[in-house]
C-alpha cells in the first residue's frame, strides 16, 4: 500500500466513523515512522473514540508547522474540554478562534468551556468560602 493509499483509507474510515479500524492501521507502523499527518489521524480517532488523553499525546508530537493550524487547536481543545481541563480547552479554543473566525464548531465549544470553566471557579470560591466560615 502506498502512503497514498494509506491516507486516503484512514480518511475514508474517518467519514465512515471507523475509528479504531484506523487506530490499528496506524498502530501497525513503527513509532519512529510515525510523522505528524499519522499522528493528525491517530490523535482525531482517539478523540472520537473518547480516548482524550492518548489523543493530546499524538497532538503533542505535532511540530510547531503542524500546530500553526486552527484544526489542531481546536483538537487540542477538545480533548482538554472532554478532559475536564477547561482553563487549557477555553486557551485552545481561543486561538483557533482566532485563527479562524468563522468556524462554528469552534465558537460553540469555545462558549461551553468558557461557560464550565465560570462554573468551576464560581464552584471553588463558594468552597473556599464555606471553608473561611468553618475555621
Amino acid at each position: 500500500m502506498t502512503r497514498e493509499e494509506l491516507i486516503k483509507q484512514l480518511n475514508d474510515w474517518h467519514e465512515a466513523d471507523e475509528y479504531q479500524q484506523i487506530v490499528d492501521r496506524i498502530n501497525e507502523v513503527p513509532t519512529p515512522l510515525i510523522d505528524d499527518e499519522l499522528a493528525v489521524h491517530l490523535g482525531r480517532a482517539l478523540n472520537n473514540l473518547g480516548r482524550h488523553k492518548d489523543a493530546l499525546k499524538w497532538f503533542m508530537k505535532i511540530d510547531e508547522e503542524g500546530r500553526n493550524n486552527p484544526l489542531w487547536h481546536f483538537r487540542v481543545g477538545y480533548a482538554h474540554y472532554y478532559l475536564d481541563q477547561n482553563e487549557e480547552a477555553v486557551k485552545e479554543f481561543e486561538i483557533a478562534h482566532q485563527m479562524d473566525p468563522e468556524d462554528e464548531d469552534t465558537v460553540e465549544f469555545l462558549e461551553w468551556s468558557r461557560k464550565e470553566l465560570a462554573q468551576a471557579q464560581k464552584a471553588d470560591d463558594e468552597d473556599e468560602d464555606e471553608d473561611e466560615e468553618g475555621q
